[in-house]
């Protein structure tokens, strides 16, 4: 008797699906192609210098202790170093034991969503929102409930408004998740009164918020706005952060800053895991903010991205269609780009990609299959040069398609008349 797989597998097994981005991604490795589909950081941005500097020291000092497994929670330095941090740089100060090290942000989603979430309990996302964390939600057996956003982001009363539907249908929700600061992949940052109504919300129904925010401190116009977590007085706010944007994404470390008791429970569900994380990164991750390299990067970074997002701007201003509807971010990595609505952004990608020019579809990113006349563009990655020959690319592929559209809807005139 032959081996079948297919008959072993659970049913969370059977619900995963391949991320659409993610397999796009494998279609990309071209050295022609202009690529505004990941959200990497460019590799110009990485402080190599600094880091090499710093694995030598790690090496040289604490090898012993950095080549070792380490505790669960992560190296203690480090924790203490983001519970300050956050007070200091975020208004949000945190106990030591308030913070877990975690195997980058999408792992502190994934234990957060593992020790709070039953088999079909509802999760509140923005719609759209970030396509890793409907993918962890899914796998999670949990029900996503899009809630419609506006120019300003998730809109509050559209929230209070599905508590009630499904209140009244004898359901609730635990979970909210959003990206409030740079949300990928709109790029919209919700403002400071919003903020305060959606905790408000939060309070008073009941929920739990995970606030995402891979991105806060890439800010390159515009005022700070306060994190949920500053003005968090419940505990209610569990905050995920990484030092993949804002130093590398190879050293894979990020942090949850939660409730003492959602700690403990993270810590024994990633034990189940992968037991810590791995140490070495964590070490010198901790150099670089104790030798107070890790700010001055960021400006350094941001410098770059501004640049190179006002290069995008100034292209999609310049060259895109009218009809086209694009965002205009304070910061983070993205902008998100509305297509006339008789235009479908899967049905031009391989137009895009004859051309040499690729994008991520909008699709995937919504809980109810909207959002087809939408894609995302990454500004951080492509050199200047390519950044406004692939904006040029696409104008063209896009001016192309609204032109035989319209020569559908208006066909030549037949017969007498």
């Amino acid at each position: 008797m032959s081996f079948e797989a297919q008959s072993f597998l659970s049913s969370v097994a059977h619900r995963l699906r391949a991320s659409e981005i993610r397999e796009l991604l494998k279609l990309l490795d071209h050295p022609e192609m202009i690529s505004f589909a990941g959200g990497l950081p460019n590799p110009a941005a990485f402080p190599r210098d600094a880091i090499q500097e710093v694995v030598g020291h790690v090496m040289t000092s604490h090898a012993a202790e950095a080549l070792q497994y380490g505790p669960t929670e992560g190296h203690h330095r480090l924790r203490r170093a983001i519970a300050g941090g956050m007070g200091a740089r975020y208004g949000a100060p945190q106990e030591v034991d308030n913070i877990l090290i975690t195997t980058g942000s999408q792992q502190a989603l994934s234990l957060l969503a593992q020790i709070v979430l039953d088999p079909g309990d509802s999760v509140f996302t923005a719609n759209p929102t970030y396509l890793g964390a409907l993918l962890t939600f899914n796998a999670a057996s949990s029900r996503v409930e899009g809630i419609a956003c506006d120019e300003q982001g998730l809109i509050p009363e559209a929230l209070e408004r599905r508590i009630d539907e499904l209140a009244a249908a004898g359901a609730r929700a635990k979970l909210l998740y959003l990206v409030p600061t740079f949300d990928n992949p709109t790029g919209v940052t919700m403002p400071e009164d919003r903020r305060r109504r959606v905790y408000e919300i939060a309070c008073e129904r009941e929920l739990l918020i995970a606030e995402d925010d891979p991105y806060g401190l890439l800010r390159y116009d515009g005022k700070n706005v306060p994190l949920l977590k500053s003005i968090d007085t419940e505990g209610r706010v569990a905050y995920l952060g990484t030092f993949s944007k804002i130093l590398a994404p190879g050293f894979r470390v990020g942090w949850l800053a939660a409730d003492p008791l959602l700690i403990r429970k993270a810590v024994l569900a990633k034990q189940a895991q992968d037991l810590c994380t791995t140490t070495f990164s964590q070490y010198c991750i901790f150099e670089i903010i104790h030798d107070n390299a890790l700010f001055p990067h960021i400006e350094r970074i941001k410098s770059i991205y501004r640049a190179k997002r006002d290069l995008m701007l100034r292209a999609a201003e310049r060259m895109l269609p009218r009809e086209v509807r694009f965002s205009r971010p304070e910061g983070g990595l993205f902008l998100w780009v509305e297509l006339p609505p008789e235009l479908d952004a899967l049905a031009l990608l391989p137009k895009a990609m004859d051309r040499g020019v690729a994008y991520v579809i909008g699709r995937p990113f919504f809980t109810d299959d909207s959002g087809r006349n939408t894609f995302r563009m990454n500004f951080s990655y492509a050199s200047d040069d390519r950044i406004e020959e692939g904006v040029r690319r696409l104008a063209e592929v896009i001016a192309a398609a609204l032109e035989d559209s319209r020569a559908i809807e208006r066909p030549d005139r037949i017969g007498i008349f």
